[in-house]
């Protein structure tokens, strides 16, 4: 049987249709590319030293060339390394701690309260320095936070909430924690969310934009939230199931059937 050219069109193109409906809800290459439009040239990217915040918890170390005099300075010094199991020596430190409470504050072994809200951890240190003068000859404090944690959630492989050693962390590494951006997370709206000082902030980032190495969320601070909003393919795709299935179901007994009736 000769199939004339207005037939063989009028036969293809409700199978071109269904294709294309079947094909609707996947996700085009460019938009699974991050950082596309790179600048060629350097960019100067400022890190900012995070402050103190109420709710942080900071480990305080002092030290001195006397050791016995610098004892009552630190709440560890009961502890020894060996007697503190690795998997556990997180969890301890926590305790630790010294808690930064709402007005700022911490209470100090000696020295008693300090004023350590909205001060880097360096001026910190050099205050509790200054404070120990008149007791310790040479001493050396070390400053770090224990609970420097962002938080990671929506489109990416593993959301959660990660602590880290270093303050100096980037948007790049915290998505990198979290598994890296799923298929269908939308890179060019990602929203980045900021505590500091009782006043929220919300940026949004387009990871496919030249700007995001100078953004000032691209180096984050303690308590960051990241959220990755899914795009628009991951959206159609949950958003009727039955739907969808009756339509895919649909459209494959029509090719079937278009199939059977040209080549039978």
């Amino acid at each position: 049987m000769m199939i004339t050219a207005l037939e063989y069109r009028q036969y293809w193109a409700p199978v071109l249709f269904v294709v294309m409906l079947c094909t609707s809800g996947c996700v085009a290459r460019k938009d699974l590319i991050s950082l596309q439009n790179v600048p060629a040239a350097d960019q100067t990217v400022q890190w900012v030293e995070p402050t103190v915040q109420p709710g942080d918890i900071l480990h305080i170390a002092v030290y001195s060339t006397d050791p016995e005099a610098a004892a009552p300075f630190n709440l560890q010094a009961a502890f020894t390394p060996n007697a503190i199991a690795a998997p556990h020596q997180h969890t301890l430190e926590m305790f630790l701690g010294y808690w930064v409470n709402s007005e700022g504050t911490i209470d100090f072994p000696v020295l008693g309260r300090i004023a350590v809200g909205g001060l880097t951890l360096p001026q910190v240190r050099d205050t509790i320095e200054r404070q120990l003068r008149i007791y310790l000859r040479e001493a050396v404090v070390s400053v770090r936070f224990i609970n420097f944690r962002i938080t990671v959630l929506g489109e990416v492989n593993q959301p959660g909430t990660f602590t880290v050693s270093s303050p100096r962390i980037t948007l790049l590494e915290a998505l990198g924690k979290a598994g890296d951006l799923s298929p269908y997370a939308n890179r060019t709206n990602i929203l980045h969310i900021r505590e500091q000082n009782g006043k929220r902030t919300y940026t949004r980032i387009n990871l496919q934009a030249d700007d995001i190495f100078s953004s000032p969320a691209y180096y984050l601070q303690q308590n960051d939230i990241i959220y990755v909003e899914p795009n628009r393919a991951k959206i159609a795709a949950v958003a009727d199931p039955a739907t969808r299935a009756i339509t895919y179901v649909t459209g494959a007994l029509s090719v079937i059937t278009l199939l059977i009736a040209l080549f039978r």
